[in-house]
């Protein structure tokens, strides 16, 4: 409200950019072990799973394809474009891998994500989902859930409450911010 009475803050997308890439680099690097403690220690598993907290790569590239899922909802036509690219490149140099291999893996897990998600529009839910298919997570469940490669919806609603605390607030700043 008071930012439309005083109009927006300036923000340019280089910037947002880095902004947004760095919080889901802190989001991680602080955010995975609670997750892994929770999925190594819940009770539904049959076998325990044994994810190491040092394996965080997909987990950042599960944060980082629901996020940029979410941001291409709330931003505007030409700039979700240009944002999405910027901040692939950004996130390839941060973890040091080349650009194109990022941006085609992280478009290879959107798809997955929202395939696996289908008809639900709910990024959270699918990144939660996304954790069981890139942790391979189905073959530590009961025979049921592991025939059906579904997740223990118990495992799957807990997951999904920590993964709410992984997306950036796009709306926010789109609300707050003139970006440009």
């Amino acid at each position: 409200m008071i930012a439309t009475l005083f109009g927006k803050k300036k923000i340019t997308e280089d910037k947002l950019a880095n902004v947004f890439v760095n919080t889901v680099l802190e989001m991680g690097s602080e955010g995975f072990a609670t997750v892994v403690a929770e999925v190594n220690e819940a009770p539904e598993f049959e076998v325990q799973p044994t994810i190491d907290e040092r394996d965080d790569q997909r987990f950042l590239m599960i944060a980082l394809a629901g996020n940029l899922i979410e941001m291409q909802r709330t931003l505007g036509p030409g700039l979700d474009k240009r944002m999405f690219s910027l901040s692939v490149s950004k996130f390839a140099q941060a973890i040091g891998h080349g650009c194109t291999e990022v941006e085609s893996d992280v478009k290879a897990l959107q798809a997955r994500m929202e395939r696996m998600n289908h008809p639900s529009k709910n990024t959270v839910l699918a990144m939660a989902r996304a954790l069981f298919t890139e942790y391979e997570l189905y073959e530590y469940q009961d025979s049921y859930f592991k025939a059906m490669r579904q997740p223990n919806p118990i495992v799957l609603k807990r997951v999904t409450g920590l993964f709410n605390y992984f997306l950036f607030n796009w709306s926010e700043v789109s609300e707050q911010y003139r970006i440009g």
